[in-house]
């Protein structure tokens, strides 16, 4: 019986780990709603993806953004954050008046369910390089200074 629970529980760890993103991967579109509810996307005129999934993670990226304004102009550099950890009434009420206020968009998954295979390491930002929807370069940033070196 055991080895048949650890045989499962293989492979459901190899599936989900199968499920996020990898460098040459072809990246699906990604159609999201921005702090302002309008449409914003990922797709093949995307360059660079900054992604979060934690408030550590969004708090890298929102200080390199901040330090750095020019960034934003960049058409080809997308922030997406996947909220969807966080309480509803929290995200409502607290989180989306929060995003509403900064200068730039933020594409928010308040489900998980579209930004699920976008790599991710706790409490740290996200960048994944493009190039026509397929990952060329994924790296992870526990620091704004260091985001900001490779988005220079």
């Amino acid at each position: 019986m055991r080895a048949v629970i650890f045989v499962l529980s293989s492979l459901f760890a190899t599936s989900v780990w199968a499920s996020t993103y990898q460098v040459g991967d072809q990246i699906i579109d990604i159609k999201l709603q921005d702090q302002h509810e309008a449409q914003y996307q990922v797709d093949s005129s995307t360059t660079r993806v900054l992604f979060s999934r934690s408030m550590d993670g969004g708090t890298v990226i929102q200080e390199a953004l901040e330090a750095e304004p020019e960034l934003v102009k960049d058409s080809g550099l997308i922030y997406v954050a996947d909220i969807s950890g966080m309480p509803s009434l929290i995200a409502r009420f607290v989180a989306l008046p929060q995003f509403k206020k900064f200068p730039y968009r933020v594409a928010l998954d308040n489900e998980g369910e579209l930004t699920k295979p976008l790599p991710a390491q706790k409490d740290q930002a996200t960048l994944v390089e493009l190039n026509n929807n397929q990952i060329t370069k994924i790296a992870f940033y526990e620091t704004a200074d260091a985001l900001l070196a490779d988005l220079k």
